[in-house]
């Protein structure tokens, strides 16, 4: 760093000053003068060849005080004088070597420092903070500037004019301010882009992720010093030439504060930063408190109208969305400090006034009074009285926009309850239900009232709507009219929101919230009755009712308070409420006398003969009985002590709940419709239960206990009128669960309503309510299988019983399935891997959940209930457990739900014994059993077999997790050279082995959507595992495809939509599969060409749907065979469909080109489709019929066949009926050309000849489609013209196919299927064409045995075509 060199040697070791000084013999005698002359040797001998920036680092790094606010610096020691003498020296001898100003030199050896400092130690890119020790020497360095300036040899200005070329650092310049070098006050008025840097530099220390107590702490003394600079200089005088720039920076700042508010959830901890600047404390004195209130007035007012984006009509429709509670956070936390220095009648006076001279933000404008109105509780009267004030002032000019202002306000402070603020409807009838309102003054003022809420009702909430309707302002009768047509208008409105007023309680309080009350009349009885015994007096709002709102009084008030209940002896509040509205003659007589005699069936139904006590009185009883039974369980009473208890327990519940014969052995739960008769006494009985269970074990374990669990559950199910109150409540509670279940064999069974499972017992159905769908129903199963279990566990060993008397089967599986996934620790107990304990101690099932769940499973007992087959979670409930989960509330995260299926399929299920629901090692039962769980859970969903049932499950786990268990299979299989079995198509066939009836439309869109299902299934599969690879006796491998032409033209071909074709991605999927497992065979070319050749005869559809899908199709296939075999050149059939497609296209554009070989079917459907596609017109169609006709006829024949398909789809198509003419002119062209030739006839065939063209259609078409033949047939025909249509009925064979499908036609129709207008229209044309037929037909057109056939038929259904077919009778039959 430093160098020296004597006069007579060079010394080639850089030393420091402290070095050379240390070098010094310390023993030596020092005198003044010796010392005098050691310092100017010293001086002497660092003048030569220093290097000043070096010098000055090295004079700031001596004996330098490291301090994070650098406040506690106190300078150099007193050795340093002499280094600052050297340093002082040393720039001016370079400024007078280098001629330039001393100021300026010292400047950059400052920066120069500073910069080296930053850079050498720092590679952070944001500029804002520096670290601890770049901190500490920056300090430093100011430190010797400030004595460097003292001298005179450092000048400021220069040194910021050389700074700001650089790239400033914002801690820099707060250290240069503090230190009182360079102030912010100076730099903002030098140079214009400073205020732009700072606003950034802000924004960068508010979003700064440092988070060391140091850091936060200069972060928080910067954001003070520059914000009091600010805040300072923008309002302490506005006159000042900074006041403007200073404003700028602050605007900035909140605007950027303001826009991570504008969206919920946006809002990041770097605005949370900013807003720490509205704390007074952060001023710490520095601003005046009036420099401080018109900044803060500033922001409010700023905060007030930034981004006025809402219209009045969203704000109306949407402001309930913005109540307290639903405000930001942030925006919250914004409002407390800033309001904090106002009074709130500051605050509102200027709401106030922003509101009259600028557009404002309703949204924070709203937040801001609900604020005001949580936190400060004088807020309701100045509202009031602003409210007041506005109304008054609205009225006095006729100001729309004061009117707009008084009911958003009104409407907002509604929102926030009744503890803060009146409802809605209270305020609404105070200003405008009397006759002294402002609106009430004149006929002008009337109707501008009128007019305004005329103007809000398309934009206002229901709510609103029915408070302005039920409690209509006061009108005069010369303006009732106005009032009628505003009222007629609003229930319009209400209508179209299907909202009933008649639903409108009388007593329904309105504050903006949108909620459905459940029952109102319910209510409105019970605030009548409060009211009335507060003030002696029927309220005048039931007076009122029974007045203006007759119908709901009459129809939905009185029933309510007349409901049928056992009359107490001395008369209640409720009986002289109804007795005071019996006197005023708002109750007919009729009603009352029902009343009267319903209460006196009620009470002979509830109370015994002799027994003269109301029921309250037995609750008394009861519920004193059940206190003492407590403090017997607190004394440690005997089992006999407890058990004469709970018989005068059991004496007393005879006299409130008289049993009823129900006539049946099994109680049914309507979980929709509780039990509501016995609710209060049910709800009794449970708490004291649970309290009384505590009691005991605060003073005994539960294995100590005795039986009076047991005692006190039999002596419920005595109680037969009780039982389904308290199931009831226990679906909800689940409490108890352990008794009942040892108490099963007396308790009756319970069947769910609604469910076709058979009855349960209550321990088993109770068992069913526990779902284990989200994290919370699975925290709440796993603390409550834990509570049974161990308590089930103690109860077993102390009465010396098996452990399954105690523990529900069903829970047990609960337990197994939800202890597993929470609790991985568990698994390996349950897996067997770890020893089990004989014994679990009490004390082992008391700590924390997931320690007990632990606990339990190193239990012997616990672990070998899994060993009985009913205690057993299979595979398969475990997977139709996994099912109902949902993905987006699970308690386990992707990554652990991930490692938890793989445990359960291949570490624990697995290798498990098919009789205790494991996979016996068989990887292929693992991908069956998850298909069928799948298909099970779409069958469940559909079916309404789900209770819970959601779309966010884990079913994209399971098919992830079957994907990898399918893929290890088919690699095994590759690796083999057996074959391993067809047992995905086993799994597959055996879901549609059962064919659904033809006649029930139920049966088969079930069918329809099984199949949907198997397909999304199928497409899952690798391709390679839908064929096999079979070794022939020449020892060649070659393919075998009938499992997969089995399930196509059995399965698929059922349910084909649009008839006649597969879906693509099914076609596809096909197509891989034949050119992936060709990979395997010694030839793969002919192994592809002879399994497509086989599917050409045997199972035409797969090509067929091939060819409609071909531009899709081909660039897939033909990238996949290149890429496993290396060819260009595709097989033969494959390039037969490319070819066939390839002639389609040009010869439907009208080019001439050779037929390639090729079935007719194939090319008619190849240009059947590209005519589709083009959207041919007519005249080509015709140009192309007669060139086939001329060429290829049966090529036009299977074409005729595709267009009659596509004219059947058509119909079945709602979406399609656009094209259904067009569909039926090109049949109808056709057959013009094939009407001389009986081939096509065979199309409509239902006599299953043996014909090619019968063989082709039975294995391409679904029987839905078949059925509809006759259908499409006479469709065609009511389309042709007369010459056709006589030319027609001269073919062989046309009589008879026309009479056959009109039978079959009929019966369509019979059984509505098809229906509508224009299948009776067909239906009318079919038979008038086969009238017609009979009239124009030769006597030889049917044979002997066909005319009785027919006449046979239609004797039932049609008698006048069977008098037609009877003409035939005296004419010889060939």
């Amino acid at each position: 760093m430093l160098s020296a060199t004597s006069a007579g040697e060079h010394s080639s070791r850089p030393a420091t000053v402290t070095a050379l000084l240390a070098r010094r013999p310390m023993k030596r005698a020092r005198d003044d003068e010796t010392e005098q002359h050691l310092q100017e040797s010293c001086v002497s001998l660092l003048m030569r060849h220093q290097n000043t920036s070096e010098l000055l680092l090295e004079i700031t790094s001596h004996h330098k005080i490291r301090s994070i606010s650098c406040d506690g610096y106190e300078g150099l020691e007193h050795n340093t004088g002499i280094q600052t003498s050297v340093l002082e020296n040393e720039l001016r001898r370079r400024s007078e070597q280098m001629g330039v100003p001393v100021g300026l030199l010292s400047a950059r050896v400052l920066l120069e420092n500073i910069e080296d400092l930053i850079t050498q130690t720092d590679t952070n890119t944001e500029h804002v903070l520096l670290n601890t020790k770049q901190r500490s020497d920056v300090c430093a360095l100011l430190k010797s500037a400030q004595v460097l300036m003292s001298a005179g040899i450092f000048s400021p200005e220069l040194l910021w004019q050389e700074y700001w070329k650089l790239q400033p650092v914002l801690e820099v310049i707060y250290h240069l301010h503090t230190h009182n070098i360079l102030t912010l006050d100076f730099m903002l008025e030098r140079d214009a882009a400073v205020s732009a840097w700072i606003t950034d530099q802000l924004k960068a220390l508010c979003a700064s992720m440092k988070t060391t107590p140091d850091d936060q702490q200069i972060r928080h003394h910067i954001l003070s010093t520059v914000v009091c600079v600010l805040v300072r200089r923008a309002f302490e005088d506005s006159a000042h030439n900074l006041s403007q720039t200073c404003c700028w920076i602050l605007d900035s700042m909140i605007s950027w504060l303001l826009d991570s508010l504008s969206v919920k959830g946006t809002e990041t901890s770097a605005a949370g930063f900013w807003v720490q600047v509205f704390d007074v404390s952060v001023f710490g004195g520095c601003v005046t408190e009036d420099t401080l209130q018109r900044f803060f007035t500033h922001t409010l007012m700023r905060v007030f109208t930034y981004r006025p984006i809402f219209k009045v009509s969203d704000v109306i429709a949407v402001q309930s969305e913005w109540s307290f509670a639903k405000t930001l956070p942030l925006l919250t936390a914004l409002f407390s400090k800033i309001c904090l220095v106002f009074s709130v009648e500051c605050v509102l006076s200027q709401m106030q006034q922003v509101l009259e001279t600028h557009e404002v933000n309703w949204r924070h404008i709203l937040s801001c009074l609900s604020h005001l109105l949580i936190y400060h509780s004088q807020t309701q009267c100045c509202l009031t009285d602003l409210l007041s004030r506005l109304l008054r002032s609205a009225f006095d000019s006729y100001d729309v926009e004061k009117m707009i202002t008084l009911f958003l306000l009104a409407r907002q402070a509604s929102l926030e309850g009744p503890a803060v603020f009146p409802p809605y409807s209270d305020w609404f009838k105070l200003s405008f239900g009397g006759s002294s309102g402002y609106h009430a003054k004149s006929k002008k003022s009337t109707v501008f009232l009128l007019k305004f809420l005329s103007d809000l009702v398309p934009y206002e909430p229901p709510q609103y709507l029915k408070v302005n309707v039920m409690h209509p302002p006061y009108i005069g009768g010369k303006y009732r009219s106005l009032l009628q047509e505003y009222i007629t208008l609003a229930k319009t409105r209400l209508r179209d929101l299907k909202v009933s007023l008649e639903e409108t309680g009388i007593f329904e309080v309105v504050n903006g919230s949108a909620g459905v009350v459940e029952c109102p009349a319910q209510q409105d009885v019970e605030k009548a009755v409060t009211l009335f015994m507060t003030t002696n007096k029927v309220p005048a709002t039931v007076i009122e009712a029974s007045i203006f709102r007759r119908p709901y009084f009459l129809s939905r008030f009185l029933p309510a308070l007349l409901s049928p209940r056992v009359l107490p002896v001395k008369s209640d509040a409720r009986m002289v409420f109804i007795e005071a509205l019996r006197k005023a003659d708002k109750i007919p007589a009729a009603l009352y006398t029902s009343y009267t005699e319903s209460c006196r069936r009620e009470t002979y139904r509830q109370k015994e003969g002799v027994c003269e006590s109301s029921e309250d009185d037995h609750l008394l009883v009861l519920q004193e009985q059940f206190l003492h039974l407590r403090r017997m369980m607190t004394d440690g009473a005997t089992d006999g002590d407890v058990c004469a208890q709970l018989s005068r327990i059991s004496l007393t519940l005879r006299n409130v709940c008289a049993d009823e014969e129900t006539g049946s052995d099994v109680i049914t739960l309507n979980r929709d419709s509780p039990d509501s008769a016995h609710a209060a006494v049910a709800n009794l009985i449970l708490q004291s239960f649970c309290l009384c269970l505590l009691d005991a074990s605060k003073v005994k374990p539960p294995n100590r206990q005795g039986s009076w669990p047991s005692v006190f559950v039999k002596a419920l199910l005595a109680h037969r009128g009780l039982v389904s109150a308290l199931i009831h409540r226990l679906w909800d509670l689940l409490q108890y669960q352990v008794e009942l279940h040892y108490c099963r064999h007396a308790c009756p069974p319970v069947r769910l309503m609604g469910s076709s499972a058979g009855a349960l017992s209550v321990s088993e159905c109770l068992s069913d309510a526990l779902i284990c769908s989200t994290r919370s129903h699975m925290a709440l199963c796993l603390r409550f299988c834990v509570a049974v279990l161990s308590y089930g566990l103690c109860r077993a060993n102390a009465q010396s019983e098996e452990l399954h008397n105690f523990i529900p089967e069903r829970l047990y599986k609960k337990a197994q399935y939800v202890m597993a996934r929470l609790v991985p620790e568990t698994r390996a107990h349950m897996s067997d891997e770890y020893e089990s304990d004989l014994h679990t101690e009490a004390s082992d099932l008391t700590g924390r959940v997931e320690e007990s769940a632990v606990a339990l499973w190193r239990n012997t007992q616990i672990r070998s209930l899994k060993k009985q087959p009913q205690y057993q979670l299979s595979f398969s409930e475990w997977l139709s457990s996994e099912l109902h989960v949902q993905r987006s509330r699970d308690a386990l995260t992707d990554l652990e739900r991930q490692e938890y299926e793989q445990w359960a399929c291949e570490q624990y299920y697995l290798h498990m014994s098919e009789h205790d629901g494991g996979c016996e090692g068989d990887v292929t039962r693992i991908c069956a059993r998850i298909i069928t769980a799948v298909l099970d859970r779409h069958t469940a969903s559909r079916t309404g077999g789900s209770s819970h049932e959601h779309t966010d499950g884990c079913l994209p786990d399971l098919l992830s997790l079957l994907q990898a268990v399918l893929y290890e299979v088919a690699v095994t299989r590759l690796n083999t050279s057996e074959e391993t079995g067809h047992f995905l198509w086993d799994v597959i066939d055996n879901r549609c082995s059962v064919t659904p009836d033809p006649d029930s439309i139920g049966h088969k869109l079930s069918y329809q959507q099984t199949l949907d299902d198997i397909s999304r299934v199928l497409v899952l599969v690798p391709p390679v595992m839908l064929l096999t690879v079979r070794t022939d006796r020449t020892g060649r491998r070659t393919l075998d495809c009938q499992r997969m032409m089995k399930h196509i033209s059995h399965v698929q071909r059922r349910a084909c939509l649009p008839a006649g074709l597969l879906s693509f991605q099914l076609t596809a999927h096909f197509f891989k599969a034949v050119v992936s497992g060709s990979v395997s065979c010694d030839r793969p070319v002919e192994a592809v060409n002879a399994c497509l050749s086989l599917f050409n005869t045997e199972c035409p559809l797969l090509p067929l749907s091939a060819a409609c899908w071909w531009t899709r199709l081909s660039a897939a296939l033909s990238s996949q065979w290149k890429r496993l075999t290396g060819r260009d050149a595709l097989p033969e059939q494959l390039q037969m469909l490319e070819d066939s497609h390839s002639w389609s296209r040009r010869v439907g554009a009208g080019c001439a080109w050779p037929v390639p070989s090729a079935p007719s079917w194939l090319l008619a459907a190849c240009l059947h489709g590209s005519l589709r596609r083009s959207d041919c017109e007519m005249e080509n169609v015709r140009r192309l019929a007669r060139q086939l006709h001329e060429t290829d006829r049966q090529v036009l024949l299977f074409w005729f066949v595709s267009s009659v398909t596509e004219l059947i789809s058509t119909h079945l198509n709602q979406q399609a009926a656009g094209c259904l003419e067009r569909v039926r002119d090109v049949s109808v062209c056709l057959l013009t050309h094939l009407v001389d030739d009986s081939d096509w006839l065979l199309l409509f065939d239902q006599s299953g000849s043996d014909h090619r063209l019968s063989h082709f259609l039975s294995r391409v078409m679904s029987p839905q489609t078949l059925r509809l033949m006759p259908f499409a047939f006479y469709s065609i025909l009511r389309g042709v013209e007369s010459e056709l249509l006589t030319g027609a009925i001269r073919s062989p064979g046309f009589l008879y196919s026309a009479a056959v499908s009109y039978r079959e036609l009929s019966r369509l129709f019979l059984n509505a299927q098809p229906s509508g207008g224009l299948q009776q229209q067909v239906l009318l044309e079919a038979r008038r064409v086969l009238m017609s037929s009979i009239s124009l037909s030769s006597p030889d057109c049917l044979t002997l045995s066909q005319r009785r056939q027919l006449q046979s038929e239609y004797e039932q259904l049609d008698s006048e075509i069977s008098a037609a077919l009877s003409s035939f009778r005296n004419a010889p039959f060939t």
